[in-house]
Order: C-alpha cells, then structure tokens, then sequence
C-alpha cells in the first residue's frame, strides 16, 4: 500500500476534525464516541487511530487550529487601536469584537464544551495574565494617557482596557450563542454606545470626557 503525502494525511485529518467538531457541539463531548465520528467521517475506526489516540486529541487539534485563526484576528483588531482608551477606538474595538463572535460561532461554543468537560484546560491561556499582556502591548500608549491626565485618579488603564474587552466578548456570546434577544433590551448599536460611555465614564478624567465631547461636536458640525 503507497505511502500517504503530507498533504493527503492532513487532508484527512482536516475531515475528521471537522466532523469530530459538528458532532461534539450537537451531541455533547461524553454523547460523542470515536465510532460515531469514523462513521460520520467515512473512514475507518483503525485510521482514526492512527491519527488521534483519543476523542481529546481530536478536541485538542480542533482548538490548537482555532487558536491560530483566533489569535492573528485579535492581533489584528488590537493593531487598529489608535489609542485603546478612547471611546471612538473603544466603541470600535466592541464592533470587531462583535463581528468575530459572529464568524466564529464554532470556536466559542467548543470553549465552553471545554469549560464543561475539561475545567477550561484548553483554552485557558486565552485568558491568563490578560490585563499584563494588554499592560505591556499599549505601554506607551497607556503612559502617555496617564502624563495627559486622561485618566481618573487611582484608573489602571490596563484593568480598564481589560475590563472593557471582556465585556463587549460577554455581551456578544449572551446575544449570539446563548439566545438573549436583545438581553440589554437595546439593539446591537445602542448597546456598544451605552457600553462605551460605561467605561469611558469609569475610566476617564472629566477633562478628557470634556476634551472629547468638543471634539465631537466639532465634527458633527463640519459634517454638516
């Protein structure tokens, strides 16, 4: 029997991690066996063990391929922030956040299979030391803030930052994957506006909400 190619053996193993990853979120992970995906995946039970030596190893390829899509996209959305702390750029950064929840429905609903089943395990480092990591990507951005007096007093801009992002990632998950149907009873719109003068209230200086909303009203009438 010819040896396979690389090409082909990945070919494969695409195949079954794509079945392996609509039965696990229909079925459930216990509700999935290595029989029922070689079935789904028209392969052998044989080869699918060649290739994984546990239902987890195909889990774990599923995430490990995500991962790679999901950190360049959040690399990506976080490159487009001017200056992470004001509210045109926070508003922004909830938008994006909202269209890669929506494209990537799949990957979220494996991390809470991984939640469930796993204590988060695989997708913990998505979330470990996030405020640090923020921290030391917007270092200068941050400290310019801070000598501009922009921020209230006692503010962490990295804990605000941080705090920001992982609320707009929780309004879109309750919207989206969970069913909640306008949960803020605001549309997706309003509910970036109401939720970015949450935090810019929070976390700016009267001088600097004073400086924006000038700015704001100055556009405005050259709009017109």
């Amino acid at each position: 029997m010819p040896k396979l190619s690389q090409q082909k053996i990945e070919e494969r193993k695409t195949g079954i991690e794509d079945t392996a990853k609509e039965l696990l979120i229909k079925q459930g992970f216990h509700a999935t066996s290595m029989r029922d995906i070689a079935k789904r995946a028209d392969i052998s039970l044989g080869n699918v063990y060649n290739y994984y030596e546990s239902k987890e190893a195909i889990f774990e390829s599923i995430i490990n391929r995500y991962l790679i899509v999901i950190d360049r996209k959040i690399k990506d959305i976080l490159e487009e922030l001017d200056e992470p702390l004001d509210p045109q750029d926070m508003r922004r950064l909830g938008e994006m956040i909202g269209e890669m929840v929506d494209q990537h429905q799949d990957f979220w609903l494996l991390m809470y299979i991984d939640v469930l089943e796993f204590q988060n395990r695989h997708f913990r480092k998505m979330f470990e030391g996030l405020a640090e990591k923020f921290r030391r990507l917007f270092e200068e951005k941050f400290a310019s803030a801070i000598r501009r007096g922009d921020l209230r007093s006692g503010v962490d801009p990295a804990v605000g930052f941080t705090v920001a992002y992982m609320q707009f990632f929780n309004y879109f998950l309750v919207e989206k994957l969970f069913g909640g149907n306008l949960h803020l009873g605001l549309t997706d719109d309003q509910a970036l506006n109401y939720l970015t003068k949450i935090f810019s209230y929070g976390v700016l200086s009267e001088g600097k909400l004073a400086q924006f909303k000038k700015t704001t009203i100055k556009k405005a009438k050259t709009a017109k």
